[in-house]
């Protein structure tokens, strides 16, 4: 079967199929991927090993270092999809697909089981679920439905055919099964599934208050997909408005489970040093194939903390600068961290397009090298999340951000050069295998036909070839349909101010929260590093405003195969000639690569106009699904989780928590819970409903952060310190040694991982901060070790002596021929550089030196710990 993403090719009946290199560049263009591995490759003491407890155990757990976590938050859509579609999952111990809804219930009862007997935590519970995201993601969110009713679609044709086959042999056919979970795309806000999903959860948490001695003492926040917002990002909302708060324990464990790369990230933000992320173990391709964790006899995965204390240890050494012009902040140096790593793409921008993180995971690499190399000539940090809510991105030194742009452009062409080389030797190998597969009289004819298809010169297969001369003009031809200059340079402006937008969009998400429901990032590719400059005369400013309801978003993001997720009233929206949104829902041929972008063609005052005319036909169930909830808060009867709050959650009145208890924020009466008089309902048939119920609840009102904390709260204890600089192995830039794979690195493997100093209580092993961390993490400036900034790996290009014949030019260029029947490129140095060949044919790359170059403001002083406090006057309400 043909891929869905492969190119059309020029010969009739293709004898193969190429992935396409338009679609290379953009296909990971959301998300980080890879992250993870480059992580624990890089740094692989960040790891230790979870125990998990028998069901009848009810022992305090602690983790492989003993560590007793306080809170425990499940990023829950993870948890849904592992269990809705097994089969489609890679991290999954599920083997059999459900085919009922009880079933997908019961599978994630004892998923959820199983992460809490690991974890046992001792305070608050917290489960997320995925409510409306902003605007930002939908097309993310639209190309992830889409892609999932192409795959049903083609599954099906797949049984149509061997049902035929069937048929024509006079073999019975079996009937076709019946499934209640035959779409996954009703994993989304405002379907019937999620509404049965809030209802199985509440009678999940219920069922084990009343039941469970584990629970007894727990305190469960419930964030339903009718919360507004994605799951980790209202997990991350929660920890920065309790950790303003006055009261807030500075030294509360915090474990959060889920398999997105962007939660590493969000946990480093929260400037929570007691904080861990839960998730199973997955083999990395260096990872030896007798692994005894993996064995048959041992299917199931075993899971791993990542530890976020030993992550910035390491980062605080291998972010060391060297002779800073000013004291270093391992808290900023963090930030500017996770800043600068929004350049390989999130969930709401795309990477820039130099910067793969599947080139061997190596984008961080340059990205750490760029920054360290470029710090002193910037004058500092490059943002100051001191001043994330105030207007105008004041948090930004956009100076010292171009200044960093214009450093990570000298590499872009060397870059574009060698995957353009990789993807020419990787064509030439496939040409001969399928050459050496044919047989004798099929190769004549597959050879002329390889050779149009993939060698042709005048209709190249790569019609783009980045890094070869007039690669740019190329690429906005071929992708937007632009030639002159002015059409291109005014694109070029308006997609460096979208993504200068976009970068201050997402930090402010990472560290205060949404800064607009509606903006989204137009273009589905990022623009080049080397054309983002002038950015200082862009004016950065968002509109405040609320997100979609539900029904709203369902309408953005559903395929026409899934519009039975819809109200009947909303299905009509989507399929008739007369409404105004039709040409929103196009066959799935036409969406193939992903082109067609949420807005085109359509606003969203239009949208949403024309779904106010078919609320008047909902049904009041309807109606319920469509509308904007806050959390809810449950507690056994009597617990001493809440005391003395008891009476404040029976009240019709929104009262604060009182302050005896260690979390922040408002309660108010449950309308449905006083309705139950001790008896919950079972929302599935196969179990019980509850009866004489000591379970109470309440509406749970968040505060909202005014000012978050972007540091070390006073008084936090920050654990001993186990990384030293001879535990991060020493490697080359991607595009300085020759080939996919890098010669083996350095690696000097820690011998111990981080452990408690007496086993006498769990936080007797630290220090307070300010000196058990150098003053709340600053590097001192003596201890930095010389940075080297060349490498001396060949490229392998040609011969190996096309190099050392090229001579230095002021300019780019290349040249490229096609040598037996592959299209080769000598590579010489990018526009402006001081890259050089050297005599023995190796490639070298020098950044140019000079004088350190400061940025208005200076360097700025570091960030003084204290206790929180700031939180908002009022509770938060959607």
């Amino acid at each position: 079967m043909v891929h869905r993403h492969f190119y059309k090719h020029r010969c009739s009946s293709p004898p193969c199929s190429f992935p396409s290199p338009l679609y290379s560049l953009v296909a990971a263009a959301m998300g980080i991927p890879s992250f993870y591995k480059w992580l624990v490759n890089r740094y692989p003491s960040i790891l230790s090993p979870a125990k998990e407890e028998p069901a009848d155990s009810s022992k305090e757990s602690h983790d492989g270092d003993g560590i007793i976590y306080d809170n425990l938050y499940l990023d829950m859509n993870g948890i849904i999809h592992q269990c809705f579609h097994p089969q489609d999952q890679m991290h999954t111990h599920i083997h059999v697909p459900p085919t009922t809804l009880d079933e997908v219930f019961e599978s994630m009862f004892e998923y959820m089981d199983n992460l809490f007997r690991i974890v046992r935590p001792r305070r608050l519970l917290y489960l997320a679920v995925d409510g409306v995201a902003p605007c930002a993601k939908m097309n993310q969110i639209r190309r992830g439905r889409f892609h999932s009713a192409r795959q049903a679609r083609y599954e099906e044709m797949e049984e149509d055919r061997l049902r035929e086959e069937l048929r024509a042999e006079g073999k019975e056919v079996p009937p076709r099964e019946i499934s209640e979970v035959s779409d996954p795309n009703v994993i989304t806000p405002g379907t019937e599934f999620m509404e049965k999903l809030s209802q199985a959860l509440e009678h999940y948490i219920r069922a084990r208050l009343n039941s469970d001695p584990g629970w007894k003492d727990i305190m469960v926040i419930l964030s339903d997909a009718n919360v507004p917002g994605e799951g980790e990002h209202k997990i991350m909302s929660f920890i920065r408005a309790q950790r303003s708060m006055e009261g807030y324990d500075p030294n509360t464990r915090h474990c959060l489970y889920g398999h997105d790369a962007d939660l590493i990230m969000l946990a480093l933000a929260s400037h929570e040093v007691h904080f861990s992320i839960l998730r199973e173990d997955v083999r990395l391709p260096n990872q030896a194939e007798n692994n005894s964790r993996f064995t048959e006899a041992n299917p199931k995965k075993p899971y791993l903390f990542l530890n976020i204390w030993v992550l910035r240890e390491y980062l605080e050494i291998e972010l060391k600068i060297q002779d800073p012009v000013c004291e270093l902040d391992i808290e900023r140096l963090i930030d500017d961290f996770i800043f600068i790593c929004f350049l390989m793409g999130n969930d709401f921008v795309p990477h820039i397009p130099s910067l793969k993180m599947q080139e061997a995971c190596f984008a961080v690499d340059l990205l750490i090298e760029v920054y360290k190399t470029t710090f002193n000539k910037m004058g500092g940090y490059i943002v100051d999340t001191d001043k994330v809510k105030y207007e105008h991105a004041a948090y930004l030194e956009v100076s010292r951000l171009e200044m960093f742009f214009h450093e990570l452009s000298m590499y872009e062409e060397k870059i574009f050069l060698k995957r353009y080389e990789l993807q020419q030797d990787s064509l030439q190998k496939l040409y001969r295998d399928l050459l050496r597969e044919a047989s004798e009289s099929e190769r004549l004819e597959l050879r002329r036909k390889l050779q149009d298809v993939l060698f042709n010169e005048e209709r190249p297969y790569d019609s783009i070839r980045l890094g070869l001369p007039g690669w740019k003009s190329r690429f906005y031809k071929e992708y937007f349909g632009v030639e002159t200059s002015n059409e291109i340079g005014k694109l070029q402006n308006d997609m460096a101010q979208k993504y200068l937008e976009g970068l201050c969009w997402v930090l402010q998400c990472y560290f205060a929260d949404v800064p607009s429901w509606s903006w989204y990032y137009p273009f589905y590719v990022a623009p080049f590093v080397s054309d983002l400059k002038g950015l200082s005369r862009f004016k950065i400013s968002f509109t405040v405003d609320k997100p979609l309801r539900p029904f709203d978003q369902l309408m953005a993001v559903l395929p026409l195969r899934s519009q039975c997720a819809l109200p009947e009233c909303y299905r009509k929206l989507m399929v008739s000639k007369y409404s105004e949104i039709q040409t929103l829902y196009p066959k799935l041929e036409t969406d193939m690569n992903g082109k067609r972008f949420l807005w085109n063609g359509i606003s969203e005052e239009l949208l949403l106009s024309a779904t106010k005319t078919a609320d008047e036909e909902l049904a009041t169930h309807e109606m319920r699904r469509n509308t904007t909830r806050q959390e809810k808060i449950f507690l056994q009867r009597g617990s001493s989780a809440l005391p003395h709050n008891e009476i404040i959650m029976q009240s019709s009145y929104c009262s604060p928590i009182d302050s005896a208890t260690r979390i922040g924020g408002w309660l108010s009466t449950d309308d449905d819970d006083g309705l139950r008089n001790g008896f919950f309902l079972s929302p599935q048939q196969n179990l019980q409903g509850i009866t004489n119920d000591q379970a109470i609840s309440a509406t749970f009102f968040n505060p909202e952060a005014v000012n978050p904390i972007p540091g070390l709260l006073g008084n936090v204890r920050v654990p001993d310190k186990t990384v030293t600089a001879a535990d991060i192995s020493k490697r080359p830039l991607w595009h300085t040694y020759p080939g996919s794979r890098p010669p083996p690195p350095i690696v000097q493997r820690p011998d111990t991982i981080w452990k408690l100093s007496t086993p006498a209580t769990p936080r007797e092993e630290h220090k307070n901060a300010g000196t058990g961390w150098m003053g709340r993490g600053r590097v001192n400036a003596a201890e930095t070790t010389q940075l080297t900034r060349s490498s001396s790996y060949g490229h392998g290009v040609g011969n190996g002596t096309a190099g050392a014949e090229t001579q230095q030019s002021s300019s780019s260029s290349s040249s490229y021929s096609y040598r037996n029947g592959v299209h080769r490129v000598d590579m010489v140095q990018s526009r402006g550089s001081s890259s050089r060949f050297e005599k023995d044919g190796a490639y070298s790359f020098r950044p140019h030196g000079g004088a350190p170059w400061r940025g208005d403001g200076g360097c700025g002083g570091g960030r003084n710990g204290g206790a929180g406090h700031g939180g908002s006057a009022q509770p938060r309400g959607w």
